[in-house]
């Protein structure tokens, strides 16, 4: 968006308006003066600081926004973290980028209720302050809805996560054939399912993607719920559990409800270490 600002350049004693763009802001966001050009076109150099602090961020992509990229969604909470004032870290090197980590890219078209962000600073903030300075400069289209401090040694999310959980409106399904359905998939010991997308092919086994599937009545269908496989080693997609289980059928729009890290457990790990091998 592009606004003329109050900056001026004097030529033979005249004076002109010089335009000046500036981001788009939440609508709660206070307003402040329009910076000149001179200000303007000054590069922000980020801090080169040690990083100090690291948040966990859960948060909603609603239904405006399914659609824009995750790149997207990146710049989206980068802006909203310089506009909150908080110290955020910058990687070292010729291009430093935000130290910004996700727990794994939505799928485009695909809502979620708990995506997971982690924001790490070059100084410390009150936890509390941090929340709410944040909330203050999101929106509801990418909003809030949880923030908890996590040691700066924690693994990142993406090579955490163990599960996800999404949940689909199935039209037209009935409740029992649904019921019967699944029954019948989870009791089998293997689900051979060749999955193409694009020139990509790939054949696996679809029941070892699948933890655990749900359904109930949902209007004039079922809602089904489903958690799947996430980890480094393979990914499962709702579409494709929903088009081995229930083909033909047309979902509107799959959500994302849930994501499974598999954090580190100090007592599990000192059972792994003395307890499993003890005499």
């Amino acid at each position: 968006m592009i606004r003329h600002g109050s900056s001026r350049e004097s030529a033979g004693g005249a004076h002109r308006l010089a335009p000046v763009r500036v981001s788009l802001r939440p609508t709660h966001a206070k307003t402040r003066d329009a910076p000149t050009r001179k200000s303007a076109n000054r590069r922000v150099v980020p801090s080169r600081a040690v990083a100090q602090q690291r948040f966990r961020v859960w948060f909603r992509k609603g239904e405006r926004v399914r659609y824009i990229s995750h790149l997207d969604v990146l710049r989206s909470w980068e802006r909203s973290i310089r506009r909150a004032g908080l110290p955020l870290a910058y990687s070292q090197g010729f291009t430093p980028h935000p130290k910004i980590a996700f727990a794994g890219p939505l799928p485009l078209g695909f809502m979620s209720e708990a995506e997971i962000m982690d924001v790490t600073l070059d100084e410390r903030v009150d936890p509390g302050d941090f929340e709410r300075r944040l909330a203050a400069e999101s929106t509801e289209d990418l909003a809030i809805v949880g923030v908890e401090e996590v040691p700066m040694t924690s693994p990142q999310p993406q090579a955490s996560v163990a599960w996800a959980d999404y949940e689909a409106e199935l039209p037209g399904v009935e409740i029992a054939a649904a019921k019967t359905t699944i029954g019948a998939f989870l009791d089998a010991t293997e689900f051979p399912w060749t999955e193409q997308r694009g020139e990509k092919v790939r054949s696996y086994d679809l029941r070892d993607v699948v933890a655990r599937l749900e359904v109930k009545p949902e209007g004039g269908g079922v809602r089904l719920a489903m958690r799947l496989r996430a980890n480094q080693e393979i990914t499962g997609r709702p579409e494709q559990v929903v088009a081995a289980l229930f083909p033909g059928v047309d979902v509107e729009v799959y959500r994302r409800t849930g994501i499974v890290l598999d954090e580190p457990s100090p007592a599990r790990e000192a059972w792994r270490r003395k307890g499993q091998y003890a005499s």
